[in-house]
């Protein structure tokens, strides 16, 4: 296959904007599909699993291929709601290109800030599909300027809605300056295309100028033709439009409604048209894993060495599928593959092409292919495979904290082992899972990113590993960070034959709010032994996770290993006894230097106006702070920030308060110091 025909693109979104819906109707536009999946039906292609199709949510990130023209479309359907925000993460590390879908009533809602966050983090082109425009209350210009007030991108029409709500009827395209219509009776099959109006050419041309001069600027040569008063071509705005798109300085937007089959068409040619292919991405760039200095690229080319990356796994009773992207050279079924990360061979026994949860066995995959192999016994999410000689470590993804957690217990004790196996396997399918072991009980306790995440994976338990488990209450995951910068040292000492060894660390601990915790070294330390500086790390980040002073994790904090000495030098030092030197040179910086942190979320809450009062009064009673008020379609939209701990059970208190007409989604801040009255409760003591 030419690379330059290929696309790989994920689809994301809000929870509700209508993702998985979009790519029911690309599967049947494409011929992949020969009927029309519907969430409300629980019977579409890409939301396969039981658990997916009860709630008419997404959980599990799938994908699927298809034709459009000359070309193919890979295409990832991601979960829009926060608490499986990592499907999304792992999804975009390994893709060209995006289609970001919003509601035409809700415009830019809580996740559709975190996924386009997720999206600039891997520097992803993408373009914006307006969804449900024939919904009452529709408003195409204030969703795009819902886009541009609250992420700051540049969003760009390429299409006008022919109407808005119950009204909508169609699209007029700019660059044709047609009007593109469906008929409903053949479930939007064809493209109808018509000559405009007076009135609709009127405003086409306005919007049509407006996006000359948009995209004039990216290209001398049709800046050139711009400032000398001529209309640019389709194949020119195109060409501008891709520019700006590779560049990341704009968005084009398109509208439709893909419940009711209108303007899918026009996006599968916009993706092909204006994301890139695999050739147009810069070549992917690792380290050695003997040198992490010396810098590696791969091009997507077949003659290049193989590197795969593994992006998601999923559990399977015959063997867990590693899903991967190929970024460069050829994978056979049956290669022997090295991993970066411990050096370990694993044989790649077989190769699927997946389409949602079916497969279809292959005998190899080149550049730019995302395929599953199955059976992997230790390969895990970011890991780079190579084939022997080849060795490249990419850069691997780093996922949230979890936030709250929850303890399981066995039916009976006889399925104990099976529980914790279980989870092991949960944890290691999804890394935003952890599961803790208290080491004097016994007892299991199970991390997660929300309410929901700790449910679907209780259920999937039972589902998928048949073992019931009685929960516990759900539990914030509070942390503890430094008050001010401290240093500290220790020192440690064992027996030799002839007198004693005396080794000491020190250690320089900083806060850094907001910020992931981070181990760092001295230029000093650092031209030790690769073991050496090994055990430092080990040390520092295992006393990061069992906790400081009041027994929880660390978090927004450095640790600068500063200095290290010993003697007598001519005796080489143990890699415990560094662990456990840098340990008691943090315990020192940490003790009586503490405070407790609370995970804290972004809510954005849409209530009735006549409920406003009374649903403003109860999230201050959660000690929320209100930020913004909004004005929506027959709605007043609330936006604060508050405690993960009050928000436990707020669907219900807000049905209640509105009468079952609020709606509201969250998604995690960050962590907020907690005032000392309420750390003491929580730590147990009296007020």
């Amino acid at each position: 296959m030419d690379l330059a025909n290929l696309r790989n693109v994920g689809i994301v979104a809000h929870i509700d904007a209508g993702k998985t819906t979009v790519t029911e109707r690309i599967l049947f536009y494409t011929g992949v599909e020969h009927r029309m999946g519907e969430v409300h039906q629980g019977n579409t292609v890409m939301d396969w699993m039981p658990e997916e199709r009860e709630r008419g949510i997404t959980i599990m990130a799938a994908t699927t291929r298809c034709p459009w023209r000359d070309s193919v479309i890979q295409i990832i359907d991601t979960p829009g709601h926060v608490d499986f925000t990592v499907e999304v993460s792992r999804s975009l590390r390994v893709l060209d290109g995006a289609v970001v879908v919003l509601c035409g009533v809700a415009g830019v809602q809580a996740q559709t800030e975190t996924v386009l966050r997720q999206v600039a983090e891997n520097s992803v082109p993408w373009i914006a599909f307006l969804n449900k425009m024939d919904r009452p209350g529709a408003d195409f210009s204030a969703a795009l300027e819902s886009l541009k007030d609250r992420t700051g991108v540049n969003p760009i029409p390429v299409q006008l809605p022919v109407g808005e709500g119950d009204s909508f009827d169609g699209v007029l395209d700019l660059p044709k300056m047609k009007r593109l219509s469906w008929d409903r009776n053949e479930k939007g099959a064809t493209v109808q295309e018509s000559d405009l109006s007076d009135e609709e050419h009127q405003r086409a041309e306005l919007a049509r100028t407006q996006l000359c001069e948009a995209v004039a600027g990216f290209s001398d040569e049709l800046l050139e033709k711009y400032l000398d008063n001529e209309s640019l071509s389709e194949e020119e705005l195109l060409k501008g439009l891709k520019l700006g798109v590779m560049e990341r300085k704009l968005v084009p937007a398109f509208c439709g409604s893909a419940l009711h089959n209108l303007g899918i068409q026009p996006l599968l040619d916009a993706i092909l048209a204006l994301l890139p292919s695999p050739l147009e991405r810069p070549p992917v760039e690792g380290v050695s894993p003997q040198d992490e200095t010396e810098r590696l690229l791969r091009a997507p080319e077949k003659s290049a060495p193989f590197t795969g990356f593994v992006f998601k796994l999923f559990h399977d009773p015959h063997g867990d599928l590693c899903y991967l992207r190929v970024y460069s050279g050829v994978l056979k079924e049956g290669d022997v593959l090295l991993n970066a990360r411990h050096k370990k061979k694993e044989r790649a026994q077989q190769l699927w092409r997946m389409h949602a949860d079916h497969r279809e066995r292959l005998k190899e995959a080149g550049p730019g292919e995302i395929v599953a192999v199955p059976g992997l016994k230790h390969a895990i999410t970011g890991d780079t495979l190579f084939h022997q000689g080849e060795a490249i470590a990419l850069e691997s993804i780093h996922f949230p904290d979890p936030v709250i957690r929850q303890t399981l217990e066995p039916l009976n004790m006889g399925e104990r082992d099976k529980l914790e196996n279980a989870l092991l396997a949960l944890c290691r399918e999804d890394p935003t899972l952890k599961l803790v072991t208290d080491q004097e009980t016994g007892q299991l306790t199970l991390a997660g990113m929300g309410e929901l995440h700790l449910e679907v994976a209780r259920h999937r338990l039972e589902r998928d590993f048949r073992v019931s488990a009685r929960a516990g209450n759900p539990i914030v995951a509070y942390r503890e960070t430094l008050l001010s910068a401290k240093g500290g040292s220790g020192t440690i000492e064992r027996p030799l034959e002839e007198g004693r060894q005396v080794v000491q660390v020190q250690a320089k601990l900083r806060p850094t709010p907001g910020k992931r915790s981070e181990v760092l070294f001295s230029e000093e330390v650092t031209l030790l032994q690769e073991a050496s500086v090994l055990a430092f790390r080990e040390g520092a980040e295992g006393l990061l996770q069992s906790g400081g002073d009041l027994g929880f994790p660390l978090a927004e904090l450095e640790v600068e290993i500063s200095k290290l000495h010993w003697s007598p030098d001519t005796e080489p030092v143990s890699r415990e006894i560094l662990m456990a030197a840098t340990s008691q040179a943090m315990e020192g910086a940490l003790q009586g230097n503490t405070t407790l942190l609370e995970p804290v979320m972004t809510v954005r809450v849409e209530v009735p106006e006549e409920f406003l009062s009374g649903v403003l009064g109860d999230l201050s009673a959660r000690r929320a702070e209100v930020g913004n008020l909004e004005v929506g379609h027959e709605q007043r939209v609330i936006f604060a920030i508050a405690p993960l701990q009050a928000m436990f059970s707020y669907s219900t208190d807000l049905r209640s308060l509105t009468q079952g007409r609020g709606a509201f989604s969250m998604t995690p801040h960050g962590y907020a110091a907690i005032p000392p009255e309420r750390a003491q409760k929580i730590l147990g003591f009296s007020p």
